[in-house]
């Protein structure tokens, strides 16, 4: 289980332990009293189906089933059973609840973090009248899918907050970014600058930024009014970046529209309430700034790596999929803030730890709680970066 010196500490530690403490502290889903199972050979096959090559509940118990006839392995229709008796409103609770655990782990309170908020899409083949499916994009072959909207810090520290299901047919912009910024608020997050996509590019979400002070730099589509002022300007001034004062009605909330000329799409738009220092300066600081949204389109392929196949139609084991995605995800960031480690290996080892587990129970794996683990691993790099400059002032 070891890659490099940073992972010496934890040559004796699980990080199946690790995924058991997040996701059975608050029971990420909660087992029918009469149940023939325990919780631990339940998330024994959800994590299997998350970690390893049998990407499915079928393919991860009857995968385990294979390498250990001799114990008792549920099969993925009792665990679809088990799932169902669950809502979704209590499984987002636990989610967001390991969240506010992991945050405060990674001693990332009181900071300001710059944060993005998102749609994000599943593919689904199905029909289209199942509970959660939505129009979508064409992608896959289908125009229908899941629909979550994201919450995620972004930068040097990166983790999955919040995910909302989209259930209505309208998306109230309004209600959502509120929502969303309610729960930051609890989670007493303190925001840099938020950044978001076209989609959110409406005088809903402009009038709940600017009402709560938060800076924002949003992709802004264009309309005849802009493309109009962006053509008197082009004519008097040449092709050169500009900033106006710009808003969607006449009731609307005022904020900077910047302009970036592009070869090929004329301009490249941005809605901001930053101050305007001066139109160059903006002209380079904006479109820089927004690159920082891109984290979250590489969060998204991370969190496929932890990907459970399905074709279950319960909107409540689809939440659940996607949510275990995202907790895996945390929990890598949360690790890779004190070491080095990708998702592959940390799949690698938590595959390899289901095994003992199932043969000889969790507790066999020995374990240590996050928060030790973390604290062990800080100690030893300070130590280690320590010995590092005693040699590097003797060379």
């Amino acid at each position: 289980m070891q890659k490099n010196n940073s992972l010496i500490p934890t040559c004796s530690v699980s990080f199946l332990t690790t995924a058991f403490e997040l996701f059975s502290k608050h029971n990420i889903i909660k087992l029918p009293s009469n149940a023939d199972y325990e919780f631990e050979n339940v998330l024994n096959v959800l994590l299997h189906a998350a970690t390893s090559i049998s990407d499915s509940l079928e393919s991860a118990s009857n995968d385990l089933k294979r390498k250990y006839p001799e114990t008792k392995i549920p099969s993925a229709d009792t665990i679809f059973n088990y799932i169902n008796c669950n809502k979704i409103e209590d499984i987002l609770s636990t989610f967001r609840a390991i969240n506010l655990e992991t945050f405060k782990m990674m001693e990332l309170e009181g900071k300001v973090h710059d944060i993005a908020i998102d749609f994000h899409h599943i593919p689904f083949c199905g029909d289209k009248n199942t509970p959660l499916i939505r129009g979508m994009k064409p992608k896959n072959g289908t125009s229908w899918g899941y629909e979550y909207l994201t919450l995620d810090i972004i930068g040097a520290d990166k983790l999955t907050l919040d995910v909302i299901p989209i259930s209505a047919l309208k998306k109230d912009f309004k209600i959502l970014v509120e929502l969303l910024f309610k729960r930051l608020e609890e989670m007493n997050v303190k925001v840099g600058t938020v950044y978001l996509d076209k989609e959110f590019c409406n005088d809903d979400t402009i009038s709940v930024l600017t009402k709560r002070k938060i800076n924002y730099v949003i992709a802004c589509k264009s309309n005849k009014k802009i493309k109009k002022e962006l053509e008197k300007f082009k004519k008097e001034n040449g092709h050169k970046p500009t900033v106006f004062e710009y808003k969607f009605n006449e009731n609307g909330t005022k904020f900077n529209l910047v302009a970036v000329p592009h070869e090929k799409k004329n301009y490249i738009l941005f809605a901001t309430n930053k101050d305007v220092k001066s139109i160059e300066e903006f002209e380079k600081s904006i479109p820089e700034e927004y690159r920082k949204r891109w984290n979250i389109e590489t969060g998204y392929r991370v969190k496929n790596e932890f990907k459970t196949r399905t074709c279950t139609k319960s909107p409540v084991a689809r939440t659940l999929f996607f949510l275990i995605q995202c907790t895996l995800y945390n929990m890598l960031n949360m690790l890779k803030s004190v070491l080095e480690i990708t998702a592959n290996e940390m799949k690698s080892i938590i595959t390899e730890d289901i095994g003992k587990s199932v043969k000889w129970g969790i507790k066999s794996l020995g374990g240590m709680p996050i928060r030790l683990l973390l604290c062990q691993l800080k100690k030893y790099i300070r130590e280690r970066d320590r010995l590092l400059r005693i040699q590097l002032i003797k060379m």
